[in-house]
């Protein structure tokens, strides 16, 4: 089971930039396992990113990351390693998943 607790992730716009943007705004979502989920919304609206996140592919500003009761988000970059076997992110390709008659 994975499960976030007010997960939440902000960018800078530049290096030095003081400037920062909301991609996540803090989510709490539990996902089962067995279970198939779908993350829907616009486009830039932060589906990727938060796949991303949960993977550790992009680090969390605040907030947690449960899996089966343990917080990943404190894990070693090998003990990730490890855990993303067991992930999977599918992005959706519109053009290959839309009958183009």
């Amino acid at each position: 089971m994975i499960e976030t607790r007010d997960l939440s992730c902000t960018f800078s716009e530049g290096s030095f930039s003081q400037n920062r943007f909301t991609a996540v705004s803090p989510i709490s979502a539990i996902f089962k396992n067995g279970g198939r989920y779908s993350i829907v919304g616009e486009s830039g609206c932060g589906k990727s990113t938060l796949g991303r996140v949960v993977l550790r592919l992009l680090e969390a500003t605040s907030g947690e990351v449960l899996y089966n009761g343990d917080n990943i988000l404190n894990y070693s970059p090998k003990k990730m390693k490890e855990i993303r076997k067991e992930m999977q992110i599918i992005f959706q390709d519109p053009y290959s998943s839309l009958n183009p008659r």
